[in-house]
């Protein structure tokens, strides 16, 4: 069981990364430009489309740092240890594209989660418990299902412990007051 459990949570390592820098990157000081919402603040209806918290900016950042945690997983493999952590062989896929896919299913998720949790009148930070802990998730693992075929163990166990991480390092976050709200 523990087994499965380091390997969920290596497995998991660029779409929480992805997830929490894109979260954190509005206390960046880069251009404005990109601190646009991805809906530049147009309404569906009474409501934005997805609502100011979903930028450009954290966008670009979660899908890099994903692309970057992967191409480290795969100078990684090189050793025995992550080698037999990994539930992915990196010498025979593409890199790249796997990064891509990481960093465009987590943002994906949590983009789509902000679509609905505004077209039943949540208003942006609002919580929805289970879809803002899992969305990223949902994503991450549609999109990586492309590539590579994860048993279902692995992704019940990523669902459980995400349950437990993501409300952890909200807290924390919250605490260090780089976050507005704790969940």
């Amino acid at each position: 069981m523990w087994e499965f459990i380091i390997q969920s949570l290596y497995l998991l390592l660029p779409a929480y990364l992805a997830n929490a820098c894109a979260s954190l990157s509005g206390n960046l000081k880069i251009s404005k430009k990109f601190n646009l919402p991805l809906d530049h603040y147009h309404y569906l209806g009474k409501n934005y489309i997805l609502g100011p918290g979903k930028t450009y900016r954290g966008t670009i950042i979660g899908i890099i740092i994903a692309l970057i945690i992967v191409l480290m997983q795969k100078w990684l493999y090189a050793t025995d240890l992550f080698a037999n952590l990994s539930l992915i062989n990196y010498q025979q896929i593409n890199i790249l594209f796997l990064g891509l896919l990481a960093g465009l299913g987590t943002m994906g998720g949590d983009i789509v989660a902000s679509f609905f949790k505004r077209r039943i009148n949540l208003k942006s930070g609002s919580s929805f418990p289970l879809l803002d802990q899992w969305d990223f998730i949902i994503g991450f693992f549609l999109l990586l299902n492309l590539m590579v075929k994860i048993n279902w163990e692995i992704i019940i166990i990523s669902f459980i412990l995400t349950l437990i991480i993501h409300p952890l390092t909200n807290l924390i976050a919250y605490l260090l007051k780089v976050k507005k709200v704790w969940w």
